[in-house]
């Protein structure tokens, strides 16, 4: 079974009006740091907690579980997986536009 990235997983997504932001991110080795903004498709995590000042953009298909009493985020792989992780889609098509219009 393939998995997109950009979508939550079947079981793992918040309510439709409850924001992510201000919970702590655990991916399975540690602690990744805090989420800064929830795109929908991509949470924007204060990594501080690993690597101080950085801002790393995490896809929500590797969110394994929310845990909303303790106001955490769970991740289904370590921390190094996140700077493997490609560009959404779509960003990718806007940027092939942009490049066929300023020719």
């Amino acid at each position: 079974m393939s998995t997109d990235l950009w979508e939550y997983r079947p079981g793992s997504h918040p309510a439709a009006d409850l924001s992510l932001v201000g919970y702590e991110v655990q991916a399975t080795d540690g602690p990744l740091g805090r989420v800064d903004q929830d795109a929908g498709d991509q949470l924007a995590v204060d990594a501080g907690a690993w690597v101080p000042g950085a801002r790393v953009l995490v896809p929500v298909g590797l969110v394994a579980r929310i845990d909303h009493l303790d106001r955490a985020v769970h991740l289904d792989c370590p921390r190094a997986r996140l700077g493997t992780v490609p560009p959404p889609a779509e960003h990718l098509t806007t940027a092939r536009r942009r490049r066929a219009v300023d020719r």
